[in-house]
């Protein structure tokens, strides 16, 4: 049996524990001296989305016609009762990994560790 080689790019490449984050730098009309560009845009606002669903989603998508490709969209998962306002942490462990905007909306990977579908309510913090 012959094997063949894989790329190797991405998230298959070894982890090299010595890079570390780095802050984006501020380019064009971002750059000021002040770097107001970490403070929240006054058009910032929530939303928040329902599903109902389980197991992992690796590409949900969320639609927002306010949402550009280089917003910043933050987002929490929980689950909920009767109505989206009664939400609750239960057994089901959930999570949102990896959110993507582009002009339009935003997608994320969802993952919802229960053997059956939930009530999940996703909350979202928009900066256009």
């Amino acid at each position: 049996m012959e094997v063949q080689d894989q790329a190797i790019t991405g998230s298959n490449l070894q982890p090299d524990i010595t890079d570390m984050p780095q802050e984006g730098q501020p380019t064009g009309q971002q750059a000021r001296a002040d770097d107001a560009s970490a403070e929240l845009n006054a058009a910032s606002f929530t939303t928040y989305y329902i599903w109902r669903a389980n197991g992992v989603h690796q590409n949900v998508n969320f639609t927002q016609p306010s949402v550009r490709a280089n917003s910043r969209v933050f987002m929490n998962i929980s689950e909920y009762g009767a109505n989206a306002q009664e939400r609750f942490i239960g057994a089901a462990r959930m999570a949102v990994y990896n959110i993507a905007p582009y002009d339009g909306g935003f997608r994320a990977w969802v993952d919802i560790s229960w053997n059956s579908p939930l009530n999940i309510r996703f909350d979202v913090l928009i900066d256009p």
